[in-house]
């Protein structure tokens, strides 16, 4: 089927052409297949619609989040008041992750990315955790994400810290999702860890023993986000935890190494040299007050951006953080363009992962739009669009994955947000409730 989008302001960072004033977008079933200024009255096409001069975005791409934490917005505090990093994660992510069964990852999951889509968001980098209710999970994502029609990738979090049978059984919904999906057009399947501090030598030795049968997998795991890591690694023997993982053979091109913040220069270099891919996220580590990546990591890695959990909307993200990072710098040093991070590298990343062109409005990449009913107070142009992005844009109306509307005018297709909503309400507190008692 030919969809044809007319009238509509076209902007597409750091693409083939960033900027149409009035322009058209012309779909063939999931592919664009042409973009180009002014009416297009000599394409035809199986339906046309007529935007009204609404502006379109990329569908945009989060390289990292946790859709488990979907529940915790108001979760009582803990009983025991953490005061560093390690602390909030035995008191309260660990303990969160340890409560959910399959009626509240599924709600976890339906919510998340539920408000992903609504932001405009329509491939996600998961990073899951759910000891309890290992197998099959990374299964239900994607059956969750189908249903929304958003590109995924699925991670389960293996770690010791909840014995060896726990380890076992994370390890083990992994492979089996990997087997499963590593040919799927939408799913992208990674081996997931959750940090170098809560995975012995022997766990590392075995994850990578049950690995290295497979072809191009790839590990999802946080890496040196607190000092804990990398002191952790050195008490072992380590000049770090680059140093660790790559000990253990564990770094390669597919590799998605989170945070970054305490890792050296010469990490960063080892990383660049194996293809690996870095992923910055500056809300979550000013919220845990870890530190703030630096910008030749940034820079050096052509980072990608994600939320860890902290929001669905990407552009909240991308705002945020460059407001996090100038209030830390001195006039006259320079910053870091989020919107690169957005617009620029996380599409080279997804687009190398699922294989296929994801992330631009140019022909030949997957038809996923974000469409905004902008009424800006202020002129926009070509020349100044990403203050306009960065500061002016709310939630799109409409959200095209694709080549089909999932959001139109605000309302959801084919999908029931009251549902989804009242049982993500109704599961929060049987959660809560469950991890008082762990």
């Amino acid at each position: 089927m030919n969809r044809l989008l007319t009238n509509a302001r076209i902007i597409d960072p750091f693409g083939e052409t960033e900027y149409i004033e009035n322009g058209y977008i012309l779909i063939e079933d999931e592919i664009i297949v042409k973009v180009g200024a002014g009416s297009a009255l000599n394409i035809s096409a199986d339906e046309t619609i007529d935007l009204n001069g609404k502006t379109v975005l990329p569908g945009m791409i989060n390289a990292h989040t946790h859709l488990y934490s979907e529940l915790a917005m108001g979760i009582p505090p803990p009983k025991n008041n953490p005061t560093n990093f390690v602390e909030i994660l035995k008191e309260v992510w660990w303990k969160l992750d340890l409560a959910l069964d399959k009626d509240s990852t599924k709600a976890s999951f339906e919510a998340g990315l539920l408000d992903c889509l609504r932001s405009g968001v329509t491939t996600v980098f998961d990073h899951h955790s759910s000891p309890s209710f290992s197998k099959g999970s990374l299964g239900l994502l994607s059956n969750v994400a189908e249903i929304f029609g958003q590109n995924i990738s699925v991670a389960f979090e293996t770690t010791d810290r909840n014995g060896k049978e726990f380890f076992k059984s994370g390890l083990i919904e992994n492979i089996e999702s990997f087997e499963k999906f590593h040919n799927n057009k939408y799913v992208h399947p990674l081996i997931g860890l959750h940090a170098s501090f809560t995975l012995s030598d022997e766990s590392l030795k075995s994850i990578y023993n049950e690995l290295k049968g497979l072809g191009n997998w790839g590990i999802h795991i946080h890496v040196a986000e607190d000092k804990a890591d990398e002191i952790d690694a050195k008490s072992k023997g380590y000049k770090s935890v680059i140093d660790r993982l790559n000990k253990f053979k564990l770094i390669n091109e597919h590799s998605f190494i989170i945070h970054g913040i305490h890792s050296s220069d010469k990490d960063m270099k080892l990383l660049k040299n194996a293809g690996a891919t870095l992923v910055h996220n500056p809300t979550s580590n000013a919220n845990n007050r870890v530190g703030m990546l630096p910008n030749t990591h940034i820079s050096s890695m052509n980072a990608g951006l994600g939320t860890d959990g902290m929001r669905a909307n990407m552009l909240e993200e991308a705002q945020q953080g460059t407001l996090i990072r100038s209030s830390h710098l001195q006039s006259r040093e320079s910053s870091i363009n989020y919107l690169e991070l957005l617009f620029k590298n996380n599409p080279i990343i997804v687009s190398r992962a699922f294989r296929q062109k994801i992330g631009h409005l140019s022909s030949g990449n997957q038809a996923d739009l974000a469409i905004y009913d902008y009424q800006p107070r202020t002129a926009i142009t070509e020349d100044n669009f990403i203050g306009h992005i960065l500061f002016g844009f709310g939630q799109p109306t409409d959200v095209i994955t694709r080549g089909e509307y999932r959001v139109k005018n605000r309302k959801l297709i084919n999908v029931s947000e009251q549902n989804i909503k009242a049982n993500a309400q109704k599961q929060s507190l049987r959660l809560w409730n469950k991890m008082k008692t762990i």
